[in-house]
């Protein structure tokens, strides 16, 4: 069924896309307190599921409207990953710390002292997309957006509003565009070595998973159960990411400490023929190797656990036919 013109559609998207605003105001307001933790990961995700629903609703705005909202969705979204990215990493690391003994928590400290300052260079680029003035700027540009949708004022919109029962075309070639991402780099995801593709087919899932929250109820029960398959594999597939981006700072921090102790060993050796072996053991970095290098066989084991996990989630998920009940649902609505 078109649905082009359907008041009820461009209702929804007017009043999705006033909601979505208004959580991203209100997270907003306690994003730079580095405190907390997942502050900067749910504002992350909700300009995330903002950037969803401009693109479930696309028909209902006109092209200069569109990309202005996903233009505003993406640069909220770029501020608030990086420093989410680093939060995730530091706590990481906080974590690993805790149970090393002292002496060899030097280099996990090094770490996370090089991370604090990119987390503040982060905060510091959030709060240029944060501040008081840039957001309420955000704030009227999308509700600018959702009252071109309807012709109703937003007391009507609150009261009438319901859930998407029907879809438009455009939404339904959207939803199976999704599906059809995910099952692609699902193929080359399943090889161990596949991390570029693990990484794309957890943006897919996120994709697919906002897409079917907007519109589940118009394509009924195997949307939404495609829908908590897809919250699985993002789910999973973010904690993968979240390794990949944690060993990194403890590959260059070694390579640091390496180069330290180089430098000092030649020094000490200063005059000599030769390089007496028993300098080595008086590299003042020798402990702080350990600690990270344990850190990173921690970061490395967990993912490959994490790995088996998606593994087995997916040959589940398509054992049950879940993706093949979501295709045959949506060219039943095309």
């Amino acid at each position: 069924m078109s649905t082009e013109s359907d008041p009820r559609f461009r209702l929804a998207a007017s009043q999705v896309l006033e909601e979505r605003a208004t959580q991203i105001s209100v997270l907003a307001k306690g994003v730079l307190d580095v405190t907390e933790t997942g502050a900067a990961d749910e504002l992350w995700l909700a300009s995330r599921r903002l950037r969803a629903a401009l693109e479930v609703f696309r028909s209902c705005f006109g092209r200069a409207q569109y990309r202005e909202g996903r233009a505003e969705a993406r640069r909220i979204s770029r501020a608030a990953g990086a420093r989410r990215d680093i939060d995730v990493v530091i706590a990481a690391y906080e974590s690993v710390g805790e149970e090393t003994a002292p002496a060899e928590s030097e280099g996990i400290d090094r770490v996370i002292s090089s991370l604090r300052r990119e987390q503040a260079s982060a905060n510091r680029a959030l709060a240029q997309v944060v501040h008081g003035r840039r957001l309420q700027a955000f704030r009227v540009r999308i509700e600018e957006i959702a009252d071109s949708a309807v012709e109703a004022d937003a007391a009507d919109r609150a009261h009438d509003y319901r859930p998407v029962e029907t879809l438009t075309p455009e939404a339904i070639a959207l939803i199976s565009k999704r599906l059809a991402r995910l099952r692609k780099e699902a193929v080359d995801s399943l090889d161990p070595e596949g991390v570029d593709a693990q990484h794309r087919l957890r943006v897919a899932a996120e994709r697919l998973r906002y897409s079917l929250e907007l519109t589940g109820d118009a394509l009924g029960s195997q949307a939404h159960t495609a829908r908590r398959a897809a919250r699985g594999l993002q789910e999973v597939l973010g904690e993968m990411r979240d390794c990949d981006l944690a060993v990194p700072p403890a590959r260059q921090a070694i390579t640091d400490l390496e180069a330290e102790d180089v430098k000092t060993i030649i020094d000490r050796a200063r005059g000599s023929r030769d390089l007496d072996p028993i300098l080595v053991q008086a590299a003042p970095n020798r402990a702080a190797y350990r600690g990270l290098e344990l850190a990173v066989v921690h970061m490395t084991a967990r993912r490959q656990m994490l790995y088996e996990r998606f593994k087995r989630l997916w040959h589940e998920q398509s054992r049950q036919g879940v993706w093949v009940a979501l295709e045959t649902s949506l060219k039943v609505e095309s």
